[in-house]
Formats: C-alpha cells, structure tokens, sequence
C-alpha cells in the first residue's frame, strides 16, 4: 500500500517521506541523478515509490507535479499528483506524449505504461513518451484514507428493500463520516479536476498538445479533458466509455438491461426437450417473474449462500456464454427443488471499479464515491433511490431493479458537472455490444454528446480493445487519424 497521507484543512499532516506515498530517494537511487525536465523531476519509479507494484519495471520514471486544490483559487492550497513515464524507444521522435488512462475511480494508474508493452498497444511506444498520472485522490497522489467500518449483519430472510436499506445505510455512514475528513478536498475530486491536472502535466511536460488513449473511467476524465481543452488534444480514443451525464438510477438500469433476457428465454423454449418448459416465451416468462417475486417474499437459505429474488435476476439477464449453466441452475427450482448448495451469488461488488482487476494499492474508496457522486444528477435519498428502483422493476419483471448502486447514499456534497460537448480534434470511441461495467449505451450516448466516431466491438468484454486482433485500428488511428464507425470481432 501507499503510505497513507492524512490530510486536514490547511496543511496535510505526513511524516519523513515525500507526499503521495513517493518515498525519498534511497542513497543507491540517489547515486543516479535524477533528470529534470520543466517543474518535473524524474527517478526511476521503482526506487522512489513505495512498493511499486513492478520491481522488474526499471524504465518507467516517476515525479511529482504540484497543482492548485482548486483552480479557482490558483495561489491557494496545493496538492501533489504522482505522474509517470516511459520514454519513446526512438529518441528522435517528436510525436507528442501518449497519455495511457487505465481505468478507475480509485485506482493506482502510474504503473500502466509498463502495462502497454505487453499489450497490442506496444508499437506506439515506438515513438510516443507512454505517460501516465494518478488522479487526484488515489494511488500515489495525494489522497484520503478513510477505512469502511464492519456493517451490521442483515437477516438472510430479509426482504429486498430491507437489504437496500441496509446497504444504504451503510454507505451513508461512511459517505458522511468519510468527506466530513477533509470536506475541502473531497469536494475537488471531478473528472473535470483530474483533466486539470492533466493539462497541468501536459505545460510540465512542454508539450503543446497530447494523445490519449483512455479506457473505463479514464474515459470519464478523457470525454472531460477535451471539453476543456479541446485545442490541446492530437488524437484521443476512449475504449469502454463512460456516459456523459452521471445519472446514476439511469446508469443501473443500463446495467440491468445488458442481459439478454429475451435471447434467454428464446434459447430455453428452443431446448424444451431437454429443460421442458414448453415452446411459449410469455409463459416462461411468467413463471420466471413469479419464481422471483416468491422468493423476495420468502427468501430459501441455502447453506451459507441465501437465494432471493436477486438471484433470479442474475440467472435470467445474463450474457449467451453462461445460459446453459445458469438454465443448469435455475431449471430445477422453477420446478420446486431447493438445491442442497449454491454456487457464489453472482452481484456486482460495491464500489466496482470502473477499469482493470484492482492493481497494487487497492481502492481508495473515498474518491471512488467522490468521482462519481459528487457531479451526480440524481437523488441521493433513500425513498427516491428505491422508488426508482421499483419503476426499472415494474418496466421489467424479469431483470429490472436487481442493480441496486448505492454509493452515493446521502453524498453530502453537489458540484456542478462541467458538461461534456462537442470539439473539433479527432475522437474515436469503442463500445463492447453486450458488456456489463460500461454498457453499449454509454458510449452511444457519448458519441452523441462529444461527436465522434464509434466502433462496435462485438463482446462482452470490458476494455478488452488492446487485446483483440482489430488493436490494428488504434494503431492506424494514432498514426495518420483513421477513425471508424464499423465493426470489430471481439473476445471469443
């Protein structure tokens, strides 16, 4: 973990070691001179930084870049952001630096350079500088630790609004407890602060412009980045994107909706001599919708695992590659077994980040809530959240409402969102077609906010883009702006 920097209004509290978990330079690395360029000093990351995630990782350099807290008050209180990079193979080039954003909220992301030369990204390393930088909030910038306190245990038998309210209540305590730390800080922590802070590393670097490729919530900050400085961009594709708007019940019903519930039910009346539900759709349907409504009512505990209404949901809105185990699952309780052991039921995790499996540092909970919630457009109450939880139920029986995002349970602070529009500088997006972290709709509806152009990627994959053979196209559009709005096979 970083070293944990505990900050209070005025001046942050640390101890003998530089801000943002980068430590002092040890007297082997301090042998080496660092290198110094514009307001940046860099050493090798993997002596400077404690426990850097890479110890094999000897190239990627790492430095400090001191930004305002709040841009509004430029001469006011500073911050430290940790910003990374691996320099070009070819040192002649002059192709501007390529900023690597590698998901988040909450996320260590200046290990991430390293990451694309084990990628199909690798050529661009060729002739671009790879740079990287934490968000503001998280990995080795400056941050606030605040640590979830045990949650009190809900009876296996409760029924769904008791378990959302629970849920609810607490991640209410932690929101309050937790920005009520350092309301101050907690409060600049936008998409839009940590495209500041971008375009503050990009003067540092003296670049005039960059390029940018950005995947899941580093899209967030990509889509913000250029609304803000759309001049300053070379070229920017964003993999998995974020929507424009954070409307958080319209973003669970998204989730909601990628299962294919319709290709579910048609696939199971299409296999009725082995699941013998019968070929009528509608019937299966009903007899679905009633199996979850019984078992909100009654919920059945199996083992150590409780098997509710929910757990319905996650076997009916899911993707083709798990029908025939989900049927597997569901089939024998729809005809009044109780099964004597349950696989792991299969919910999304709270505070899910929004990019790759957690690297090292773990999740910084708090600018996770605070880089979502605090530009949010919808309630933060608990009657509101449930009431529009039970609308997505009542439009669909089978699967809506099951996707209950709670984080922003009574978030005590609002900023305005800096709206997302349109620019001039080349914008390519990719949207995987039946993904669930960031659904096909988002990135359509970014498409439409930002103008650009989109390709379809035909899996279920989050941010898979750089692994698949059609990274071709990343590559053709970095170097000479081919953008696409066709196809791509995915994941297979």
């Amino acid at each position: 973990m970083p070293l944990p920097v505990l900050l209070r209004r005025g001046t942050p509290l640390v101890s003998a070691v530089l801000l943002s978990g980068l430590l002092l330079p040890s007297a082997s690395a301090a042998s080496a001179p660092p290198k110094k360029t514009g307001e940046l000093t860099w050493r090798p990351c993997h002596s400077v930084a404690k426990d850097w995630p890479d110890p094999d990782d000897t190239r990627t350099e790492c430095a400090q870049l001191r930004v305002p807290l709040d841009y509004s008050k430029p001469d006011g209180r500073k911050i430290s952001i940790a910003v990374s990079r691996l320099k070009a193979e070819n040192a002649a080039s002059k192709a501007p630096p390529l900023v690597y954003g590698s998901g988040g909220p909450g996320l260590i992301k200046v290990s991430a350079p390293a990451g694309v030369l084990k990628t199909g990204l690798r050529p661009l390393a060729a002739d671009h500088d790879i740079v990287s930088m934490d968000d503001r909030g998280a990995g080795y910038s400056e941050k606030v630790n605040c640590d979830s306190e045990p949650a009190e245990d809900t009876p296996p038998t409760a029924g769904p609004k008791e378990r959302a309210k629970a849920e609810f209540d607490d991640q209410s305590a932690y929101n309050k407890r937790c920005a009520a730390k350092d309301p101050e800080f907690a409060r600049q922590l936008t998409p839009a602060n940590a495209a500041r802070d971008l375009d503050a590393f990009r003067q540092a670097l003296g670049a005039p412009q960059i390029d940018y490729y950005g995947v899941s919530f580093s899209t967030a900050v990509g889509l913000a980045y250029r609304s803000l400085f759309d001049d300053r961009v070379h070229r920017m594709w964003l993999d998995s994107v974020m929507p424009p708007v954070f409307d958080h019940s319209t973003m669970d019903g998204d989730v909601e909706a990628t299962g294919d519930v319709d290709g579910f039910v048609q696939w199971l009346a299409r296999h009725d001599a082995e699941f013998h539900l019968g070929a009528d759709k509608a019937a299966i349907v009903r007899r679905v919708t009633a199996l979850r409504d019984e078992l909100d009512r009654k919920p059945r505990v199996v083992g150590d695992e409780v098997m509710n209404g929910d757990w319905v949901a996650d076997r009916v809105g899911d993707v083709p590659s798990a029908w025939a185990t989900n049927a597997a699952e569901l089939i024998p309780v729809l005809e009044g077994e109780t099964p004597t052991a349950l696989p792991k039921t299969k919910t999304s995790p709270e505070r899910r980040p929004f990019g790759f499996d957690t690297p090292h540092g773990g999740l910084n909970a708090l600018q996770y809530d605070a880089m979502l919630c605090n530009t949010a457009t919808s309630a933060t109450g608990f009657s509101e959240m449930w009431d529009a939880l039970q609308a997505r139920r009542a439009a669909a029986p089978a699967t809506g409402g099951s996707y209950f995002t709670s984080e922003c349970a009574d978030w005590p602070l609002r900023v305005p969102p800096t709206p997302v529009t349109r620019g001039h500088s080349p914008l390519q997006l990719s949207g995987h077609l039946t993904e669930g972290i960031t659904p096909y709709v988002w990135a359509q509806r970014a498409k439409k906010a930002a103008g650009a152009s989109l390709l379809t990627v035909k899996d279920d994959v989050h941010s898979s883009l750089s692994g698949l053979p059609c990274v071709t196209k990343v590559l053709a559009f970095f170097r000479d702006g081919t953008t696409t709005n066709g196809t791509c096979p995915g994941v297979q």
